[in-house]
């Protein structure tokens, strides 16, 4: 009877690893090429994953590409943030990566993601002065329509597995949105600023350095504007860890201070 048994549970884990198998992506999110097995939990390939990884020379505060340490932006009127890390350019493959992840119901993606930056972060925290307190991460939070509409939020599929990487704890109260705005994406570069101003709150007081988490930055409104509540919160400062930084000409000037 308890060989049986032992059959029976290697039979059934068996299945659930043969279903689980099933439910995997077949086809890399950034090319469509199909994946070897050993590719398919990532949800793409390694060469896409190996072009995302090439570095680039990127202003050290906004990560918008640019040879000096700061670009000319970020010089006259500097962001409320104090740095920006990112995995690459918005720009194939990483742009069809994060198309599939936020909008093709791909959130098993958020994890691959993570895993890439984890390493690019690890780095920049190894260079920093070690404090009595290590930083907390928090995720840009969706406003409830925005989330009811998507069914998870994509910042958050990404800190939680980053922070795990990095033994640190994702703070889920530290930021609030206040107000839903129509989708980024759908704006003007002139009124995405507007659209986000006083649209966050951080309702407890911060003696912690925040890693703050999203997506894509394009104008980074969207961070500075959340980056402004954190700080106003008390937090000597905020490091944006973005997965891809737009280089479209007329969008890459960084936001000042509002």
């Amino acid at each position: 009877m308890p060989h049986r048994i032992f059959t029976l549970s290697r039979a059934a884990a068996t299945l659930a690893s043969q279903a689980a198998d099933a439910l995997l992506p077949r086809a890399c999110a950034a090319c469509a090429q199909a994946l070897a097995r050993g590719e398919r939990r990532t949800g793409w390939c390694n060469p896409c994953r190996a072009a995302v990884g090439r570095p680039v020379s990127r202003c050290v505060q906004c990560a918008i590409e640019h040879a000096g340490p700061r670009c000319e932006s970020c010089q006259t009127r500097p962001p409320p943030f104090s740095r920006t890390l990112a995995l690459g350019t918005y720009a194939p493959p990483l742009d069809r990566i994060v198309r599939a992840f936020k909008f093709s119901r791909q959130p098993a993606l958020g994890e691959a993601l993570a895993a890439a930056l984890a390493p690019i972060v690890q780095r920049e925290l190894a260079t920093l002065p070690i404090g009595p307190l290590p930083p907390i991460v928090v995720a840009i939070p969706l406003s409830e329509e925005r989330l009811a509409e998507r069914g998870y939020n994509q910042s958050l599929l990404i800190a939680r597995p980053l922070a795990r990487a990095l033994g640190l704890r994702v703070d889920l109260c530290a930021l609030s949105r206040l107000r839903a705005g129509p989708p980024q994406s759908q704006l003007s570069p002139g009124a995405r600023a507007s659209n986000v101003d006083q649209a966050f709150s951080a309702p407890r007081p911060h003696q912690r350095s925040v890693l703050l988490i999203d997506d894509v930055m394009t104008t980074g409104a969207t961070l500075a504007a959340a980056s402004q509540a954190l700080i106003r919160a008390g937090a000597p400062s905020v490091t944006c860890v973005i997965v891809a930084r737009t280089a479209t000409p007329d969008v890459s000037r960084c936001p000042g201070p509002a």
